[in-house]
């Protein structure tokens, strides 16, 4: 929240893409380990009915994070939304 009301939609999508990894490791499909990259998470999740949006996601996130590609408010809220849906 703090990220969207400062208007650092980078930030927003780091934190959306974090938070969908604690949720896969929680639930027990992935396992955390600060010396993975994500590529080691996507081979993890090799099989998970979601493995195709989180490839997807994962795409997105390096573009915009490590890319520094721009992000505005109508593709924040798109990728959000499929943030949310990971489980």
């Amino acid at each position: 929240r703090e990220a969207l009301a400062a208007g650092n939609l980078m930030l927003a999508v780091r934190i959306h893409f974090l938070q969908m990894i604690k949720k896969l490791a929680l639930s027990n499909h992935l396992t955390l380990s600060i010396e993975k990259t994500n590529r080691d998470y996507l081979r993890e999740l090799r099989g998970h009915r979601d493995i195709a949006i989180f490839r997807k996601l994962t795409l997105r996130y390096e573009e915009v994070w490590y890319g520094n590609r721009p992000i505005n408010k109508e593709a924040y809220e798109s990728l959000a939304a499929d943030f949310k849906s990971v489980s």
